[in-house]
């Protein structure tokens, strides 16, 4: 078909996140050695228009909110200047070994206000 399949999608707002995280300092590999895991719990796609095998594309995360259990982006996905899909994830801070909620972690926190 030569379009990018709409699954795809949820893997570039994953690259997004992991990008965004680097940025204020942190690793998720990091994370999880710390038994740290963020599952996604909900998700949200908006199709505008197609991405094509082979596109150079930019996705910009933002943070919607300070996290507390939980941590929530939108994305933006653009072919050039065009703006093709718009996203969003909610995800939560679990302990890896109970598999309970978690606050937030400080550093985090703190890399974020900073």
């Amino acid at each position: 078909m030569s379009y990018v399949h709409h699954s795809n999608y949820l893997k570039y707002y994953e690259i997004g996140r992991l990008g965004w995280l680097k940025e204020v300092g942190f690793s998720y590999k990091k994370m999880e050695e710390q038994n740290i895991i963020l599952p996604v719990i909900r998700t949200n796609i908006v199709f505008r228009k197609p991405a094509f095998f082979e596109d150079e594309l930019l996705i910009k995360t933002y943070l919607i909110k300070k996290p507390s259990y939980s941590i929530e982006f939108e994305y933006n996905i653009y072919r050039k200047k065009e703006l093709i899909n718009e996203g969003y994830t909610k995800l939560v801070f679990l302990n890896k070994k109970t598999g309970k909620l978690i606050r937030c972690p400080k550093k985090i926190l703190e890399a974020i206000i900073n």
